[in-house]
């Protein structure tokens, strides 16, 4: 153990030591009469023998155990002596000792090591040990010549409290050694000051906490982990022995530690907590509890919390619009019993006939677990919803929520919904809604009547299928149903309305299945029969004015054709007839001629509108279409009908715009609608007067026009004018079919153009005919040239 308790012993070592060379000199003694062969006289080898009994009288004297190595071996080469507490040691040598067999843990192990440097370096140790009956022993270790000793014996007297104080400071020590490491490895700051405040011992973790690679260096520098000046002293509450908390940089992060100090024999002790997580867990709950209080704050409804205590912890603005109580009075935490006798004073809290009773009630919510819903019906026409729960940490939650608008939109909409029933009831179409399960979830009496259902099979809310079935049955046309059941059913997005016509034993229902955006399907069935027999019959009588119209067209182009044979005939003896072919005629008979020709060639023209009209009923009059000419089409038509110009005493004024070339139309066809308008302006114009002709250009259109100066058209007349057999005669003037301005717009029309007509009475009438200057159908193939 100690040095001390080895300087003690000295004197007795000194004993031993003696008695160890007495042995040594006997056995060298023998071996070297063993190695020479000598025999000396008896009496040397008696004295000899009496020696080495008298050392081995003097070693059996006292209770001991005399343990021999020679050299290097590993087992001992002699065992010697007996001692109370050692039977457990071998008696012959040769075999390995088991020292922890009768000693305790902690003395095997230290003569152990004692034992290791004995035998390797020499070194010589007087140690106390302990065996395991709990009895002190004293163990010696020497080196004489080639021999290594160990001695045990027991130890008693003042010798055995010397060793009982040796080995409870060993004791100590190593207690304290343990400790020791413990702190040094302890993952906080550990320190301990003397008694002026001076660090004597910092661990390791402190060393790390102020960037030393040594605890000695911090020690030897004074390094402190902080100032006391930097010590938030109002963080750590009141925590006994608390210092405060200090922020530090530890192995490369900010950390925040609460410093704690303990006065101790001769100084003080310190260590510091890592409160980090701690302080980020207090600084998320403030944030949280301010985010909260903040969504409170934002909320419609009422909040207030009250303690184990029953006093005001916490309400939200909304509480504080709620009720006409002072803000400063809300703050100053009054209890749940005085808010309720103040709410009560200012009439602001239902009227209740026992209010003590009542209020009774309302507390009694603090000593018990279940929650409570109520509706105050307050004096100033409000409703609230109240509910009213247990805290997590005790007390009570009220959330008071106004629902008085609520309450009247429910009794709007019952009423609504009562006003739309009555509304389905009464209407003559039938009226079903299928859920998006399918089934039926509303119904009208008259769909009831249209299908021949039992009202109370619809109440049970049919699936589609069976009304599929039953109308299915009762219908002309089975697979309208099949189409409903369809529309009804299908699971796609694209659900579309399916509409259509059924017949039901002789009543045409028309029906409409259109899904609606809730996944549900509204079914509408309305009575048309009386429109389909209307229907039918005006379809009946349009087919038959179709046909007397397509007679009336073959009839004139059968009657026509038949005229225009004799007529030519006609037209062909009264030419040779004005020649003189039959021989000369005289002056009368040459007027008789003349009228004859021109009411031949009045009646050819109107012979030829009338099969011209006819192809273009029928459609089969077609377009040679070219380039045309303007100047030269209108000095044509001009040319055409000079004679009667001249026979009327006219003037005819051609206007041609300076852009106006060309454009794409039938020649023929624009040289009859510019001879129809220039007949009908020269057959109703005065002698004298003047008739313009003309054409210009604008937004891509040509616009032919003749004007005159006549008495012009009634504005009652105007809309009629273009009607085919509309004319007015004007007397002693020019009388017509009035096919003329009707062939004119066919024609234009037929040319994808357009006419139109400006008359005013006495002033004249202007007719307005407008081309595209492309031809028909320019639009067409510009887009199909764009697609390609």
């Amino acid at each position: 153990m100690d040095a001390g308790f080895g300087n003690s012993l000295a004197g007795d070592g000194a004993a031993l030591i003696a008695v160890l060379a007495a042995f040594g000199l006997f056995f060298l003694a023998r071996r070297l009469l063993r190695h020479w062969g000598v025999t000396s006289t008896g009496q040397r080898i008696a004295d000899l023998e009496a020696r080495l009994n008298e050392a081995e009288t003097a070693i059996a004297a006292e209770a001991h155990v005399l343990v021999i190595w020679r050299g290097k071996q590993t087992l001992p080469d002699r065992v010697m002596g007996s001692m109370h507490g050692a039977a457990m040691l071998p008696e012959a040598p040769g075999v390995l000792i088991d020292f922890a067999s009768w000693l305790d843990r902690d003395s095997a192990s230290a003569l152990s090591d004692c034992l290791h440097d004995l035998r390797q370096d020499g070194t010589p140790f007087n140690i106390a040990i302990k065996s395991i009956a709990d009895e002190l022993l004293e163990a010696d270790g020497r080196t004489a010549g080639g021999l290594a000793t160990l001695r045990f014996r027991p130890l008693a007297g003042e010798r055995r409290k010397i060793a009982d104080l040796a080995h409870e400071a060993h004791r100590l020590g190593k207690q304290v050694e343990r400790l020791s490491a413990v702190l040094d490895a302890a993952p906080l700051p550990v320190w301990l000051r003397g008694a002026e405040g001076k660090l004597l011992w910092v661990n390791r973790c402190y060393a790390a906490a102020v960037d030393a690679a040594d605890p000695d260096l911090v020690v030897s520098q004074g390094t402190e982990l902080v100032g006391r000046a930097a010590m938030d002293r109002t963080a750590t509450g009141a925590a006994a022995g608390c210092l405060g908390r200090i922020h530090a940089v530890v192995s490369g992060s900010m950390r925040a530690l609460d410093v704690f100090e303990a006065p101790v024999t001769g100084g003080t002790v310190g260590f510091a907590i890592d409160m980090t997580a701690l302080e980020k867990a207090e600084k998320e709950l403030d944030r949280h509890i301010k985010s909260h209080t903040s969504t409170l704050n934002k909320l419609d409804t009422a909040i207030a919390i009250f303690g184990p205590d029953q006093r005001l912890r916490f309400h939200n603005a909304a509480y504080a619009a709620l009720w006409p109580l002072i803000p400063e009075w809300l703050a100053s935490n009054p209890s749940d019993a005085e808010i309720l006798d103040r709410l009560r004073n200012q009439r602001c809290i239902p009227e209740q006939a026992n209010y003590q009773e009542w209020r009774a009630k309302q507390l009694n919510a603090y000593t018990t677990i279940d929650p409570w819903e109520d509706r105050w019906h307050l004096p100033d026409g409000r409703t609230l919803h109240v509910v009213c729960e247990q805290h997590p940490f005790g007390g009570l939650t009220y959330l008071y929520e106004n629902v008085t608008n609520e309450l009247a939109l429910e009794s709007r909409y019952n009423e609504l919904i009562g006003v739309q029933r009555e509304t389905l009831d009464n209407l003559e179409e039938g009226i079903a809604l299928l859920g998006s399960d399918g089934r039926l979830k509303l119904y009208n009496p008259a769909f009831a009547r249209f299908w021949q259902l039992d009202p109370e099979a619809l109440d049970a809310q049919p699936h589609i299928e069976e009304l599929a079935r039953h109308g299915s049955q009762i219908a002309a046309d089975s697979s309208t149903w099949d189409e409903v059941r369809y529309s009804v059913t299908r699971l796609d997005s694209e659900r579309k309305p399916v509409a259509g016509n059924i017949d039901v034993g002789g009543r045409v229902l028309q029906f409409v299945a259109v899904p609606l955006p809730d996944g549900n399907t509204l079914l509408t069935f309305a009575d048309i029969s009386d429109s389909a027999r209307m229907e039918r019959a005006l379809r009946d009588r349009a087919d038959a004015l179709e046909a007397a119209d397509r007679l009336k067209n073959m009839f004139l182009s059968n009657v026509s054709y038949e005229i225009r044979t004799p007529l030519t005939s006609i037209l062909g003896f009264a030419e040779s007839l004005q020649i003189g072919l039959a021989g000369p005629l005289n002056a009368k008979q040459q007027d008789y001629v003349r009228d004859i020709r021109r009411s031949s060639t009045d009646l050819k023209t109107i012979i030829d509108a009338i099969i011209d009209l006819t192809a273009i009923d029928a459609g089969a009059l077609e377009l040679k279409l070219e380039h045309v000419e303007v100047t030269g089409l209108l000095e044509a038509v001009a040319e055409k009908l000079a004679n009667q110009i001249d026979e009327r005493d006219l003037t005819l004024n051609i206007e041609v715009g300076a852009d106006v070339n060309s454009f794409v139309a039938d020649p023929k066809r624009v040289e009859q609608i510019l001879s129809n308008l220039l007949s009908n302006a020269i057959g109703f114009s005065d002698r004298g007067a003047t008739i313009r002709m003309g054409a210009k250009k604008t937004r891509g259109q040509l616009q032919l026009w003749v004007s005159d100066q006549g008495r012009g058209i009634e504005p009652e007349f105007q809309k009629q004018a273009f009607d085919r057999f509309q004319s007015r005669p004007v007397p002693g003037g020019h009388r017509g079919p009035g096919l003329g301005l009707a062939i004119v717009k066919s024609l234009v029309e037929l040319h994808e153009g357009q006419v139109s007509l400006l008359s005013k009475i006495n002033q004249g009438t202007t007719v307005l005919c407008t081309f595209p200057l492309d031809g028909p159908g320019a639009a067409q193939r510009a887009d199909l040239r764009k697609s390609a």
